[in-house]
């Protein structure tokens, strides 16, 4: 399965209704499949493949930042520690969101 990321949407009761409906006929498997399927859907109406491609191609073109300009001369933890400290807290915080 592709890596995902989870957004809140709001919807009108009666849009979920319909949708659900959609679901219910065997169309999709769930309320969140039909709403990504509308979502790609909107993208490829409003992109070409070349836009989209482009767009991609550029996000991915991001300069990687330089692990040591994220430290300041005050900063007491070594680079390796801190990064250790960041992925935990990372993790910690997908685990369990309320926190």
């Amino acid at each position: 399965m592709d890596p995902t990321e989870k957004i809140i949407v709001r919807l009108a009761p009666d849009q979920i209704i319909v949708l659900q409906a959609l679901v219910d006929r065997g169309e999709y498997d769930s309320l969140s499949e039909s709403v990504a399927d509308a979502i790609k859907k909107m993208i490829e109406s409003k992109f070409t493949t070349k836009e989209i491609s482009k767009i991609l191609n550029e996000h991915t073109r991001e300069k990687p930042v330089n692990m040591e300009s994220l430290f300041s001369d005050g900063d007491h933890m070594p680079m390796d520690e801190a990064v250790r400290k960041a992925v935990k807290d990372y993790v910690r915080s997908r685990m369990d969101p309320e926190e």
